[in-house]
């Protein structure tokens, strides 16, 4: 073969294997780049599961081996590690991570920042041990000048940010601020009827109040505060037509002093503890799928599920509550 004619065939052949390589290449390296992101996602979820479990104040619910991996996992992927008394801390269950970050502003003191940070994290470790899961998210907390926030109401759960956002008339109020968390582990998933809606209103206002011992929500704000919303009180005896299920206003706020009133009713009747685990294990397994009428349907399950307290001693003074109030089941 003359020197030329070599040439040209191995630069044809060269070419060829040159675009065929091309292909290889590209899957070659496009299954590096996604190793690498599924690396990275697998690595990000796993520390959020760290995250999670160190934010359970729980130990139930926590075994001890449980944590131990999870401080160990959160430390390695760290840039700043942990020194040895953090982790041990952190091991031993001693301490638990906040899971609440507040937003600097200038109505919130150093002071009120503590308060509400430890109000807070015990209100999140009784729902606990009432069996409500802890979002593994950061909860973030915002305090607003002022009596409102810019006129969409006194406090708020944005469920797409998971914030608590409170006018600072209204921050002095336990209840009011850990009205807000309580939304959180109670909101129905979908788009339920109001008068789901309305139920989980009182249920948001009625953990807070058990939880403190105190039947009232914002009778702590500031009086320009109470001036715009006034307080609540779950002792009155008002009933369910009251709750004007066409308008959202009614649907949250009497929704919230009426049945949050029914079920405090029921806690003075059975007592803090038998009352709080009662009403968690019913909304936990409720429905509103399945509830063509949700005042009926979560009635007659509370009714239900107190048959087995004391051999059912309780079950009809609970159906003469719901009966006073003008729901006959």
């Amino acid at each position: 073969m003359a020197p030329d004619s070599w040439l040209d065939t191995a630069e044809k052949l060269s070419r060829m294997l040159s675009i065929a390589a091309i292909p290889v290449v590209i899957a070659i390296g496009g299954w590096l780049i996604q190793r690498q992101l599924q690396d990275q996602t697998i690595r990000r979820d796993y520390v959020q599961l760290a995250l999670s479990i160190l934010q359970n104040p729980d130990p139930s619910k926590v075994p001890p081996e449980i944590r131990e991996w999870a401080v160990d996992l959160l430390n390695e992927n760290s840039p700043t590690k942990l020194n040895a008394q953090a982790i041990q801390s952190l091991k031993s269950g001693a301490i638990t991570l906040s899971g609440f970050s507040f937003v600097p502003s200038s109505a919130l003191t150093p002071e009120l920042q503590r308060t509400l940070e430890t109000s807070l994290q015990n209100f999140k470790a009784y729902l606990v041990k009432l069996g409500f899961g802890v979002p593994p998210e950061t909860i973030s907390v915002k305090i607003s000048p002022g009596t409102m926030i810019d006129d969409q109401g006194v406090a708020l759960w944005e469920p797409t940010t998971h914030s608590i956002l409170v006018a600072r008339a209204f921050a002095s109020d336990q209840v009011s601020v850990l009205r807000q968390f309580a939304h959180e582990l109670l909101a129905p998933s979908g788009t339920p009827s109001w008068d789901y809606y309305a139920i989980e209103s009182g249920l948001a206002s009625y953990f807070p109040c058990s939880f403190t011992d105190h039947p009232m929500v914002g009778d702590k704000a500031s009086d320009a505060g109470k001036a715009i919303l006034p307080p609540q009180d779950l002792r009155k005896r008002r009933k369910f037509a009251e709750i004007q299920l066409s308008k959202w206003d009614s649907v949250q706020n009497d929704g919230s002093e009426v049945w949050g009133g029914a079920l405090w009713q029921m806690r003075e009747l059975l007592g803090p503890e038998q009352a709080d685990r009662l009403i968690a294990n019913t909304w936990q397994s409720f429905s509103s799928a399945k509830a063509a009428n949700a005042y009926i349907s979560f009635a007659k399950k509370l009714l239900a599920n107190s048959q087995p307290i004391d051999g059912g001693r309780y079950t009809e003074q609970i159906r003469d509550i719901f009966k006073q109030r003008g729901l006959h089941l």
